[in-house]
């Protein structure tokens, strides 16, 4: 898993009780100088940790899959766009671009959007106050015509942000279901 912004493991962690009573090992990680990690946050490092951690974990689990929400989307997009092999992905409110922000352009998550997405799950929420439509919108667009699934859930706000455990339980559970059998989820633009 990668975490967003300003997530540290420690806060999260709980969450995923989930993915372990489904028998997923959950790897997650602070990013570097986030939580008690060593180093100073610069984007194009975490990105090169987090392609050498999903190579490393890969060499040991036959499903390689991968779950990333907000800035980690974007991270998990160019670790999937870098080539690393992988069987399923969720991208959970991530940004479409962070150029924006003055990022080079090679790290936009569209940029690193795979031509056949079909692999892919990309979760909007309608109620996300921290990264808005126009914000996310292109990604999941883009997404959609290369095949990936999407939702953009009336209900939905940021990941882990959501105003009740019943959505917050609904959003996990499309991300488990992705994971678990991709090919068995819903096509679902909204």
């Amino acid at each position: 898993m990668a975490l967003g912004n300003a997530m540290i493991s420690d806060q999260i962690i709980g969450y995923l009780k989930e993915f372990s009573e489904k028998h997923f090992d959950v790897y997650i990680y602070d990013y570097r100088g986030y939580g008690n990690s060593d180093g100073k946050r610069r984007i194009n490092a975490i990105i090169e940790d987090y392609k050498e951690i999903a190579a490393s974990l890969n060499e040991s689990y036959e499903r390689k899959l991968f779950y990333g929400v907000s800035l980690g989307g974007s991270v998990i997009l160019n670790v999937v766009g870098s080539g690393v092999e992988y069987d399923a992905a969720v991208i959970d409110s991530s940004p479409s671009m962070l150029s924006t922000y003055g990022c080079p352009k090679r790290i936009d998550p569209l940029v690193n959007l795979p031509q056949d997405a079909s692999k892919l799950l990309i979760i909007t929420g309608q109620k996300d106050s921290v990264l808005g439509e126009r914000m996310t919108s292109k990604l999941r667009e883009s997404a959609y015509a290369r095949g990936a699934k999407t939702v953009n859930d009336e209900n939905f706000s940021h990941p882990f942000m959501d105003r009740s455990v019943v959505v917050h339980n609904q959003r996990m559970e499309l991300v488990l279901k992705h994971l678990i059998a991709p090919e068995n989820g819903d096509d679902n633009e909204q």
